[in-house]
């Protein structure tokens, strides 16, 4: 998938920029080019509909794709978060069964009640 976005995305670069060159070259391509296929303003104006259909099917090619792209993602992103909530489930499980059991008064520590240190002699 990775390589046909690469490879798409390249398609529609060059598009684009011919798109471009037609949008602000378009006097030159008319008036002082000798185009067989483009000899009037009406010709130029049925190829600009025409690269606009292409330019609509390539924009609903890519969102076709990208969804397409997404979709696989969000499944891979949700299993692998139900892998991770079952390997804590399983942790906290592991956790509470090996973890000592509390007695029943806690054990107090005596303080030494002697405030003073021991002389030596």
């Amino acid at each position: 998938m990775k390589k046909f976005k690469t490879f798409f995305y390249g398609i529609y670069i060059l598009y684009f920029f011919f798109s471009s060159f037609i949008a602000f070259n378009y006097e030159n391509i008319v008036l002082h080019w000798d185009w067989d296929w483009i000899s009037t303003w009406t010709g130029l104006i049925r190829l600009v509909l025409q690269m606009g259909g292409i330019g609509v099917i390539l924009f609903l090619t890519e969102i076709i794709v990208e969804n397409i792209h997404l979709g696989a993602k969000r499944s891979k992103i949700k299993t692998l978060e139900k892998e991770v909530t079952d390997l804590k489930a399983k942790l906290y499980d592991k956790s509470n069964a090996s973890a000592p059991e509390p007695t029943s008064a806690p054990a107090v520590e005596k303080k030494n009640e002697d405030p003073q240190p021991p002389v030596s002699e």
